[in-house]
This record gives structure tokens, C-alpha cells and sequence, in this order.
């Protein structure tokens, strides 16, 4: 399998890159903006491994970077059999109160890059009948306060999707999204490092703990195998169950009446 995998420097796109290599991945091409250290660092360690890896630097908010990627990706890799649409970026602010320069912003990078990276991608996934899995967020799902930009970016992604498995499924690519709950990545850290704060959010999630980036890289890998060959236009939720618990949460649950 070679793929393409973005914002792979660090969280889940460096634990996506890990599992497929760890999987037999014949080659990956691994883009992001920042942390590039760190991101030849971990192509060094899957080379060792015998995975083909290309490493690039591309800013996903230009127009013109996910064509690059691709055109880079193919030369590189000599096709391609999957992309995984995983740099995104958010920032809180309030819909009454967020600036027209973050709205957009959000939108480029988390909306529009992913539609461009996969047009790009298209006929060279025609060639090999490939798979495009794109991180959502459960925050697609449901609206996260004070997310005003961002909630609505990763429903879009969720909708773009969904239109890409409907409108590819006829030259046999299909598409999924996965939409992680709480994941402790270097994103999220200032959160998870406060022992009360992470406590708290833990106790949120029916299975009890926050996610590692491995459990979300679990889910992209087994969208992209064989295995999930007859899944496409799905939004699997990774949250340790945290959505559908809303009820578990509501104070003054009236007791199951006594059978007489």
C-alpha cells in the first residue's frame, strides 16, 4: 500500500504513518508544516523498518500545496492507494465574536485542503480502486462550545465525505471519515497534563480514559485494509463511547419503578 498521509509530524498522522508501516505499507509520503524535525526523525525510524518514505513540507491553507503533494507523492511512490486527510488546526471563538481571517483559515486547512488533496488524488485512486479516510471530530458530530468555526468545518469534512464515497463508489474508491473524541496529543497537552482537568474529562467517557493517538491510528488502518473493503461513506466515532452518553449524565434520573 502506498499513501499519503497529512499533518503527519506528530499526533495521530505520526501514529497513523507508524501502524500502517507496522503493517507492511510499501511506501508513505508524509507531509506538514511544522515540527519537519521530527517528521525526518520518524521517517528515518520507518525506513529502518524497509517502508519507502518521502517527507515533505507543505502548507495545506495555499490553493496549489495538496496538488503538489499529489504530483509529489506519485513520482515518489509510483502511485498512490490511499490518503488520509489528516492536518487540521482549530481555535476557539464564539460565532458573534470570530474574525472572518480565523473562519476562513479554518475552513481552508480543515475543509477545503481535504477537497483539493483528494480531487488531486482521484485518478490515480481510479487506478488502484484506493481508499480516502478524512479526520473529522466528534465535534462534527455535535457542537463543541466555544468551537464556532471548527464544529462546522469537521460536519463539512463529514458531508465532503460522504460525497466523495457516493460520487467514487462507481470506480471502486471508497471514502470514510473518522471523528476522534478526547485524544491526549501534543495538540491537547496543556489539557492533559492538569491531572484534575484530565481526571474530569475521563470520567466523562463510558470506557473510562482519555484516547492515545494509537487508538485513532487503529481505526484509519483497519478503514484502509482489506477488511473494510465493502465500508465507504461511514463516520466512524472513536470516543470511548462519550456522544451516545449524554443521558448517563442527566441529574435526577428518575429509579425503575418497582414490579409489583
Amino acid at each position: 500500500m502506498r499513501v499519503v498521509i497529512t499533518g503527519a509530524s506528530r499526533g495521530i498522522g505520526r501514529a497513523t504513518a507508524l501502524k500502517l508501516a507496522a503493517d507492511g505499507a510499501e511506501a508513505l509520503t508524509l507531509c506538514d508544516i511544522a515540527y519537519l524535525d521530527e517528521l525526518e526523525a520518524l521517517a528515518a525510524n520507518l525506513r529502518t523498518s524497509g517502508c519507502m518514505v518521502k517527507t515533505l513540507r507543505a502548507d495545506m491553507a495555499r490553493p496549489k500545496e495538496p496538488a503538489r503533494v499529489i504530483t509529489a507523492a506519485v513520482k515518489a511512490m509510483g502511485g498512490i492507494d490511499a490518503i488520509v486527510g489528516n492536518a487540521g488546526i482549530t481555535a476557539p471563538g464564539k460565532l458573534a465574536e470570530l474574525d472572518l481571517e480565523t473562519w476562513d483559515r479554518i475552513f481552508d486547512i480543515d475543509l477545503r485542503a481535504n477537497w483539493l488533496l483528494a480531487k488531486a488524488a482521484y485518478p490515480h485512486l481510479k487506478k488502484t480502486k484506493g481508499s480516502v479516510v478524512m479526520l473529522a471530530s466528534m465535534a462534527g458530530v455535535m457542537p463543541q462550545l466555544p468551537h464556532g468555526a471548527y464544529s462546522p468545518a469537521k460536519a463539512a469534512l463529514i458531508m465532503l465525505t460522504q460525497m466523495l464515497a457516493m460520487e467514487w463508489a462507481p470506480d471502486g474508491i471508497r471514502a470514510n471519515a473518522v471523528c476522534p473524541g478526547f485524544v491526549h496529543t501534543s495538540m491537547t497537552d496543556t489539557i492533559y497534563t492538569q491531572s484534575k482537568l484530565s481526571r474530569a474529562r475521563s470520567k466523562l467517557v463510558p470506557l473510562g480514559r482519555i484516547a492515545k493517538p494509537g487508538d485513532i491510528a487503529d481505526a484509519i488502518g483497519f478503514l484502509l485494509s482489506p477488511q473494510a473493503s465493502y465500508i465507504t461513506g461511514q463516520s466512524l466515532i472513536v470516543d470511548g463511547g462519550l456522544t451516545r452518553s449524554i443521558l448517563n449524565h442527566v441529574p435526577g434520573t428518575a429509579a425503575t419503578p418497582k414490579v409489583k
